[in-house]
């Protein structure tokens, strides 16, 4: 049975001399095998080579290759992505941020991209803002604020501090976000 294809990501922060890397997976617990060479994307190719000395986000898929999981597609950035993988691929940034082991930092980065390309309802950005992570930190809020929205800033410092110092509900922190982001 041909195994179903899921979009993941991780934060890589150097691809080895010899141009491989093993990458970490949101469903497997063994690593994704990636080598650089098995990319056939021209631009891709060029924008991981102008890369390899910093610090990148790879979406990927993976499939299990003579026993061993390897990546199959790989993408630099969400508006790329083939649409089909995004609903799964956001349920399952939903659950790592409720009981996962990713930085939510790094899951706050990929919401972001989510969010610029239009990809999460004002529902979905609700379920995020209530997961346990975001009201266990919710300064990583600011961290998903598109361009457009950094005049909220200010004011989102203000709900924070209401939130940590139990002035408002989780709930009535949901409602002020969504309402001042969506103003």
């Amino acid at each position: 049975m041909d195994e179903k294809e899921l979009l993941d990501f991780c934060r890589v922060k150097k691809i080895f001399d010899k141009g491989f890397g093993f990458l970490t997976s949101l469903y497997y617990n063994e690593p994704v095998f990636f080598h650089f060479n098995k990319v056939k994307d021209p631009d891709i190719k060029e924008k991981l080579e102008k890369l390899k000395r910093g610090e990148v986000y790879f979406y990927f898929t993976s499939v299990i290759h003579n026993g061993k999981r390897k990546v199959l597609k790989l993408w630099l950035d969400v508006k790329d992505i083939d649409n089909i993988l995004i609903p799964d691929f956001i349920e399952r940034l939903i659950e790592e941020l409720n009981d996962g082991r990713i930085n939510v930092f790094e899951i706050a980065y990929v919401i972001k991209q989510l969010r610029e390309n239009d990809f999460l309802s004002k529902e979905t950005l609700s379920e995020i803002l209530q997961t346990k992570k975001m009201l266990k930190t919710p300064s990583v809020l600011k961290a998903v604020l598109r361009t457009d929205e950094e005049k909220f800033s200010e004011n989102l410092n203000i709900l924070i501090e209401k939130l940590e110092t139990k002035q408002i509900s989780e709930n009535e922190w949901v409602e002020e976000v969504i309402h001042q982001i969506d103003a």
